[in-house]
């Protein structure tokens, strides 16, 4: 069924259409909103009208008048006080479209009208007086804000998350991103989708890529990631965060990568150790020798205690995975894949894992012995289940989970 706040073919309109109908519909969200859109003087709701794609002021629209400046959207009253709205989400800012619009507002009586930008992009450095720009993530938090006691902030989100997927999905040109990441909230009746994977992985490797504690460990703020999202057909979706090192190199498994995973069961913060790395990285395991590759996991291990204790549902694995590809373009068919619980390699018997070491050494003789595409990975996973996974938390327990993993990630990068 059509949603209610598709009305329109450009998706620009579309979001305002949305934003309208929204602040329409409940007036108790009105004048909080003017407020934070920068707005002063503000009259009762109930003496204001709003419209979009027209002169403020005017009942017919202004799109038969030439050369003058038509607002996305605007809320006015009858004294002269009014908010013009301008939106974009894949066209440029142009200052010149703002200033038309204040001036159409004061050629109809509206001496003072303030003006709200929305857009994804940057402003430029000097607005117009009496202008404020908020991004349309910015929208989306604050009525996120109030969605608990509004039912219309809760359609607006709701919405807004589903645009954005679509938008996605048809590889519309959105440089930025209209919502934030909030968490995986994949329930029984909430099910994963390809489409909301394919939004929330791109939110998730935005949130990662910026944070401080990630740079440190070599990723790299402005790195490219995976150009298109895929497994439409595989019930997953996954991205990785660069690294410094590797920002020359032909192919990003030259080098360790960190790659989150989101699928139908599970999300998976992991470090690939591809079968292409440069390095001779086989070597250095062969002279690191099979007691020096356990204690390696168990420092590893050890920093992941507290990510394991935050999300009790959660368990850290090493593997190794045998592959081989049909196509350049087809999926991985699976050969053989051996794991292991890493607490199999402490004693004391924790969380109810019994300590088998032979499962790990088996991997160490399995990656030093290879004779075909293998790679080595250790992984969080995480369970939907958990409060912190279904919330903004849910970044932090990926990038303190990369964080513990520095060891392998130094060792492998010696």
């Amino acid at each position: 069924m059509r949603n209610v706040f598709d009305q329109y073919t450009q998706p620009e309109n579309r979001l305002t259409h949305a934003l309208i109908c929204t602040l329409d519909a409940d007036r108790s969200l009105l004048k909080p909103f003017l407020k934070w859109a920068g707005c002063d003087g503000i009259p009762h709701p109930n003496g204001l009208y709003i419209t979009e794609q027209q002169i403020p002021g005017k009942p017919v629209s202004g799109d038969t008048e030439d050369g003058i400046g038509l607002p996305d959207g605007c809320v006015y009253s009858e004294l002269g006080w009014a908010m013009l709205i301008e939106s974009k989400i894949s066209s440029p800012v142009s200052l010149d479209q703002l200033r038309r619009h204040i001036a159409t507002a004061k050629r109809h009586e509206f001496d003072n009208p303030f003006l709200l930008l929305l857009s994804i992009d940057k402003p430029p450095k000097h607005l117009p007086e009496r202008t404020v720009h908020k991004a349309w993530r910015d929208v989306y938090a604050w009525f996120r804000k109030h969605s608990g006691s509004s039912h219309w902030a809760r359609t607006l989100t709701e919405y807004m998350e589903i645009f954005e997927s679509r938008m996605i999905a048809e590889e519309y040109s959105i440089r930025g991103t209209l919502t934030m990441f909030d968490g995986l909230r994949f329930t029984t009746d909430n099910p994963y989708t390809y489409r909301e994977g394919k939004r929330l992985i791109r939110l998730l490797g935005d949130e990662l890529q910026q944070r401080k504690d990630l740079h440190k460990l070599g990723i790299d703020p402005k790195g490219q990631r995976r150009s298109a999202i895929t497994g439409s057909g595989e019930n997953r979706v996954w991205d990785y965060l660069p690294l410094k090192i590797a920002s020359s190199a032909k192919e990003f498994t030259h080098f360790p990568h960190l790659d989150m995973g989101i699928s139908r069961d599970e999300a998976v913060a992991t470090l690939t150790i591809a079968n292409g790395i440069k390095g001779g990285f086989r070597k250095k395991l062969k002279v690191l020798g099979q007691g020096g590759f356990i204690d390696l996991l168990k420092e590893v291990e050890h920093s992941l205690r507290p990510i394991l204790k935050a999300s009790p549902e959660s368990k850290a694995m090493v593997y190794a995975l045998q592959r081989h590809y049909p196509s350049q373009r087809s999926a991985g068919i699976k050969d053989a894949r051996l794991e292991a619980d890493l607490r199999t390699i402490t004693t004391g018997g924790a969380d109810g894992v019994k300590y088998q070491p032979e499962w790990v050494e088996s991997i160490y003789q399995v990656m030093t012995n290879k004779r075909s595409n293998i790679q080595l990975g250790i992984e969080v996973i995480f369970s939907y289940e958990c409060q912190k996974i279904q919330s903004v938390k849910a970044v932090d327990l990926f990038a303190k989970s990369f964080v513990a993993m520095k060891p392998m990630i130094d060792f492998v990068l010696e």
